[in-house]
């Protein structure tokens, strides 16, 4: 008999004999499956965090703000700054040939969580082209703010995570109260977690004279190039002109790291922890098995085979445990809406969906194969280089 026959024989007789060793399977098939939903949960903020973030981000559209800002929200953009955007080449204008441009302050609302517990969500004041800018954004309760009053519309997600953001409540702000009007929903993006009202009115209340950035429709997605020509020329303007995919990607990396370092470190932990009670495991089982292996070794099964049969054994086991993990981590929190935890003033919330990939369940379902072979190799090595002999005299 050759070595892959005698390797399908032996895994064979291993995995019949798993009904008698299921204490030990059990232990390895629950370690991993802690492991893989632990990880998967916790990796799964990341990846909802950037599908919102990225979510309907449009390679025609543009943010330009202050060179010196990191974000929009420390940028300043005088008027003329804005009035000089607007009349650069490059950028899709409406039938009345009026640029598509919306000038932007970006500021922070008070809000309070579900719990009572306070919160700041983004305030955005727009510009009276911003449904021309976004056009996915579409008011689905209520109606539109009036610009000049103090009136603002909500965003979907931001309504259902906070308390008392619907239409009819009042969010008290920097010049008195501010009546919610409508709710509006945006393709599960970033700006779903916000509030917006009237740029002109915002900054009459704030008592500021400068916006914070421009976003911009190009004409088409080529004309960038001659948009920043245009705009690099004017000795008035230091600015940068990014596209809304890559802007996003810059604004998002410093959390977007952060939670994967969490989920990382936290799955580490988690992984090695499961990699001794594999050890541990597949020993005991291997020990179990002395009789068996002996035999095997006495009528002629060489080595090769009974390893690749003792780690096929803990793969299977790994792979059990994977599906298990993924599966609980799947119906516990696929689709789970959850906001950013920071609360200081200065930390807008970002509400947004738990999301678990195929990406992601392969990610840990090799690191559960990997955890899972790492447990039975030295067992199994053991096992081949033991005599025969004193493993029949070990019975």
């Amino acid at each position: 008999m050759n070595a892959a026959a005698q390797t399908i024989a032996v895994s064979a007789m291993s995995l019949r004999g798993l009904a008698q060793r299921r204490g030990n399977a059990l232990v390895i098939v629950i370690g991993i499956a802690g492991v893989v939903a632990v990880l998967v949960s916790v990796l799964a903020m990341s990846a909802g965090f950037q599908r919102t973030i990225q979510a309907d981000a449009r390679a025609d559209r543009v943010i330009i703000f202050g060179r010196a800002a990191d974000s929009e929200g420390a940028s300043a953009l005088s008027r003329a700054n804005l009035a000089t955007i607007e009349a650069a080449p490059g950028i899709k204008r409406d039938p009345s040939g009026k640029a598509i441009v919306s000038g932007e302050i970006v500021l922070v609302a008070p809000v309070a969580r579900r719990d009572g517990s306070d919160a700041y969500i983004t305030l955005r004041g727009v510009g009276e082209q911003h449904l021309r800018v976004r056009p996915e954004i579409q008011l689905i309760e209520g109606r539109m703010f009036t610009p000049g009053l103090q009136e603002m519309i909500v965003g979907e997600s931001a309504g259902a995570q906070f308390a008392n953001l619907g239409v009819g409540d009042r969010v008290r702000l920097h010049d008195g109260d501010w009546a919610i009007v409508g709710v509006f929903a945006g393709g599960d993006n970033v700006r779903e977690s916000e509030v917006m009202a009237d740029a002109q009115t915002v900054l009459s209340a704030y008592k500021l004279d400068a916006l914070s950035s421009a976003t911009v429709l190009l004409d088409r997605e080529d004309t960038l190039e001659t948009l920043k020509d245009a705009l690099s020329r004017e000795p008035s303007l230091t600015v940068d002109v990014l596209r809304e995919p890559e802007y996003l990607a810059i604004a998002s990396q410093s959390i977007n790291r952060l939670l994967q370092a969490v989920g990382y470190v936290i799955g580490g932990i988690m992984a090695i922890g499961a990699l001794f009670g594999a050890l541990n495991t597949m020993y005991a089982a291997v020990a179990s098995r002395t009789i068996e292996i002996a035999t095997l070794r006495a009528i002629g099964y060489r080595s090769a085979p009974i390893v690749a049969s003792i780690l096929i054994e803990s793969l299977l086991l790994a792979l059990v445990g994977a599906a298990i993990g993924t599966l609980l981590a799947y119906l516990a929190f696929d689709g789970r809406t959850i906001s950013t935890l920071g609360g200081s003033r200065w930390d807008a919330q970002l509400v947004y969906a738990l999301t678990i990939t195929p990406t992601l369940v392969t990610a840990a379902t090799a690191l559960a194969c990997v955890v899972g072979l790492l447990g039975g190799l030295p067992p199994a090595i053991r096992a081949a280089r033991s005599s025969v002999a004193d493993a029949l005299r070990a019975t």
